[in-house]
């Protein structure tokens, strides 16, 4: 039963609060722990993200997509078109739920590895 206590202490949803994206760190709250907001957390590093220009409000750079189609070794046809996106790491947004794994060691040191 030890066991299942120090294993729901360890893994934790909660929803952000606050994020830095220049540090790479949240801080979360945690209705199961009472609504405590934690320290900050360090955001894990992920494969990067393709926002497109007009949704992110950001200028981007222009790249040209090219699909081919074919089949059985033959080229029925292939489309190209251009847009604008840029690649930018991945942080959760204030009020997404994310999974959190928390040091066992009572400190509050955790951190946050995906969002829900």
């Amino acid at each position: 039963m030890a066991d299942m206590t120090e294993l729901k202490n360890i893994v934790r949803l909660g929803t952000v609060q606050s994020v830095n994206a220049s540090k790479m760190t949240a801080r979360v709250k945690f209705k199961d722990k009472g609504g405590i907001t934690s320290g900050d957390l360090r955001i894990i590093k992920r494969p990067v993200y393709v926002v497109p220009a007009m949704e992110s409000g950001a200028e981007g750079q222009t790249a040209k997509t090219t699909l081919k189609y074919d089949y059985n070794g033959q080229m029925l046809k292939e489309v190209s078109h251009n847009h604008e996106a840029f690649v930018t790491e991945w942080t959760p947004g204030v009020n997404d739920m994310v999974l959190c794994i928390m040091v066992p060691d009572g400190d509050g040191d955790g951190f946050i590895i995906g969002e829900v």
